[in-house]
Formats: structure tokens, sequence, C-alpha cells
């Protein structure tokens, strides 16, 4: 329907309700370096659209309901005849009567509640988001989210539909702005992309962030999604410090925050974080302890009524659609804490994490009979010990880069020489905590990089 539709845009919509004059070589108004310059030279050569008799284009006119009704009418080559219609602000004699009678009764365009249609209104961009992702018949819809775009209003999957085919990409704060008046100069730019391949945009992928917080004792990781969401996992042994490392990082709240075991190491620096940051949910492995440090992050939760679920293993997790997080391994009735820790593979379009909390080899060879454990970034199971990171486990994994977050405390090594081995003979780099450094791993969701570390084993 697309191609057949282009054809009708570009024969008709000149005579679509702009004001005509004679064409010129060039705008009085318009210059080269204007944002959408490109796109209204290649409507203006083809006669889509033209100027005022002043050789201007008046860039930041608006364009109407009515102009868009004609437009959309000879587009789809409804009945443009003047005639009455159901809403008393449109006259039968209004050029546009005929056209907007048509695309009503077509469900293309559709009125108030108050039962007008506000002719001389101007078409904001969710109201052409509408237009155009029903004029071409659009299907396909992004996963894309803009902060001001909710599942509740009208033109939500439009805006996505029309972001999916590239005839926008919102602004560059994460906005779509659905309620802003559309000009010209921004319509040429819709229509354009809606025409012609070579104008179509996409949006850059946004960079995700997990940070392997370096201490002296235990694990935490934090992520930032790419549309801006915050997972803290495990909080390292008790310290103040682990609050104030995620402030600095410009988070003011943590989305979900996930306990992958319930161990002094991993749950000690929960309790402040909770205390100290808004946290919005809360997942748990299910393992039960009787330390001082499980008690006190239990009672943080009760305490400030925090929603809290048990983790299943193989269930997904949802906090930022363009992420795909499940859990590879979690606690059954009997396990040790060590293999009952939970696992969770997080997918940003073409990269990897394996996060493997303190998972054992036994706990491996489990998850390689029902899961694709294959990732770009492995966090090594159970701090670089010989108990984890088993060599059919990695040969699976087939890591680029590891991090081990061993244990320094109280001269506790646990960075053990057969584990580095086993991760370099599989092809990866090693990168360790061992003096308490942070390790960042950013990714735009089709390469990554490591940043700050000086505790780096180089392969061979």
């Amino acid at each position: 329907m697309k191609k057949c539709l282009s054809l009708f845009f570009i024969s008709i919509l000149v005579l679509s309700g702009f004001a005509q004059g004679a064409m010129a070589q060039g705008f009085t108004d318009l210059k080269t370096d204007h944002r959408f310059y490109h796109e209204i030279h290649y409507l203006t050569e083809k006669s889509i659209i033209s100027g005022f008799p002043d050789d201007t284009f008046r860039p930041d006119v608006t364009v109407t309901r009515a102009q868009a009704a004609i437009m959309i009418g000879k587009a789809l080559k409804l009945d443009g005849n003047q005639r009455d219609t159901k809403f008393p602000d449109v006259q039968a004699e209004a050029a546009a009567s005929g056209y907007i009678d048509s695309a009503v009764d077509k469900g293309i365009i559709s009125g108030f509640p108050d039962n007008t249609f506000r002719p001389d209104e101007p078409v904001n961009r969710g109201q052409m988001a509408i237009f155009l992702a029903r004029a071409f018949d659009l299907t396909e819809e992004s996963p894309e989210d803009f902060t001001d775009v909710v599942p509740n209003m009208t033109a939500y999957a439009y805006i996505k539909k029309i972001i999916a085919d590239g005839i926008t990409a919102g602004y560059d704060d994460r906005t779509f702005r659905p309620y802003t008046n559309l000009s010209r100069a921004a319509f040429s730019a819709f229509l354009a992309r809606a025409l012609d391949e070579q104008f179509k945009v996409t949006i850059p992928p946004n960079e995700m962030t997990v940070d392997f917080v370096g201490m002296t004792q235990g694990e935490s990781i934090f992520i930032k999604t790419p549309n801006g969401k915050t997972i803290l996992i495990d909080g390292g042994v008790k310290s103040r410090n682990l609050p104030f490392y995620i402030m600095e990082q410009s988070v003011s709240s943590i989305d979900l925050l996930i306990s992958t075991s319930p161990e002094p190491d991993h749950i000690g620096g929960l309790a402040d974080t909770l205390i100290t940051l808004p946290v919005k949910q809360v997942l748990d492995n299910g393992a039960m302890d009787s330390s001082p440090e499980y008690q006190e992050y239990l009672s943080v939760i009760e305490d400030k009524n925090i929603p809290f679920e048990t983790a299943d293993e193989g269930e997904f997790i949802e906090v930022d659609p363009s992420l795909k997080i499940q859990i590879l391994n979690a606690y059954d009735e009997g396990e040790n804490l060590s293999e009952g820790s939970l696992v969770l593979k997080v997918t940003y379009n073409e990269i990897d994490f394996l996060l493997t909390s303190d998972a054992t080899s036994d706990a491996e060879l489990k998850m390689l009979d029902k899961y694709n454990v294959e990732a770009e970034i492995l966090k090594a199971g159970d701090h670089g010990s010989s108990t984890s990171s088993s060599e059919a486990f990695l040969r699976e994994v087939s890591p680029q880069a590891s991090i081990v977050m061993n244990r320094t405390g109280s001269g506790d090594q646990t960075l053990h020489p057969d584990t580095v081995k086993r991760l370099i003979e599989a092809g990866s780099s090693v990168y360790t905590t061992e003096s308490a450094a942070n390790i960042h791993v950013k990714t735009d969701g089709k390469t990554f990089k490591v940043y700050d570390t000086p505790d780096y084993i180089p392969g061979e």
C-alpha cells in the first residue's frame, strides 16, 4: 500500500490546502542549513508542496486539521465533494467538508468528544502519527519508549509505528512531544520520510552501563539500562559506601533490586541502600539465612512496604523493553546457598551478560542442559574460586571478557590460578576487582568496551 499511496501523494498534495504561488528556485526564509532543508527541497522539486507568492516557505506556520483531511483524502481517493457533515463546525461549503466526512467515515480521522472537528486547529505530532500510520497502513511497532508517551494515550501505538518506519525518531532527550503543533517544515520532514527511503531516520541505540562495583569483599553490580532504568544486583559486605556510589551515578532511585544470595558478602550492603534510596521492587532468590545482615535486609523491606517477590528459574524479568533478562538458576529447597544462587542472563540486542553469582560447577552443568548460556561478558562464579567456571561451561559461554569479583578481605584470596587459566584458554580477557577497583562495561547493543581496569590479566 505504501508505494501506491506515495504516487497519490506526489501527484496531488500540491493542491491540498497550502497557499499556492509561483515556484521559486529558493525560499527567502529557508536557509540551506535549516534542519529540514533537504526534505523541503525534495518535496518542492516534486511539486508536492509549494511556497507562498512572496517567495517564502514560512516553515514555522502550522498545518491545520482541515488541510490534513484534504491531503489524506486526496491520497486515498476519497470522495471530496462538498457536503454536510456531522460536525457543527464544518459547513457544507467548506473546502475540506467532503474529505473530512469521508476520512471520518473510513476511520482515518476522528472528531473530538464534544462532536466538533475543529478544522482550523493545528495538527500536533501525535495526531500526525495517527494520520500517517493509518494512511500508509503501518503495522510494525518500535520497542522504543519516550518519557512523555504512555500506553493510555490515543496516539501511543501509532507513534511506535511511525518510529518503526523511520518517519521520525523523537527528540534527543527521549521525548516525543505528542502535543506539540506540527509546522510546515516538520510536516515536510514527516512526509518526505514516508515517501522516500533516503530520508528515513533511526534512533541511535542507547548505551547500557554495567558497573561491577569494587569492594574489599563481596559482589555488587549496578546497571543503567538503555532507557534509563536502574537495577542493583547484590550489595557486597555491609558498608555505607554503596548507596553513595549509586547516587554519584546521577541516580535518585532504584527500579529493581535483586538479591542473588542471602550470604553476607552479597546482601550486607543492601539494608543501607534500601534505607538511603527509594527502591521500587525487590526480587529475592528465596533462600533464608540467619545472619544479622539478612534479617536487617528483610526488616527494612517490611518497614518500607517495598514490593517483594521470590525468583523462579526460567522466568523473564521485565524492567526495560529493550532488554531481555532471564533467570537461568534459582534456589530450590535443600540446595546449599552457592548452588542455589540466582544466575541472570541480561541481553541487549547482540550483547549478552551472564551474571553467575556464586553458582557452582554443578549448577553450571544444570544450566547447560536447559539454556543457551553463550555470552560476551561473563561474571565468573563464586569469586573466581576453583569450584566454578568449569571447562565445559566456559566452552559454551565462550566469553570475550570475564569479570572476577574476588574476595580479598581478611586475606581471603579466592581467585584461583586454575580458574584464570581456564578463562584465558576459553578466549577471554580477565578483569578483577582485587584492588577494590570498579569495572565499568558500556555497550550499545552491538559492541562493548571495558573501562577502568587496573587489575587486568591479558590472554595469551
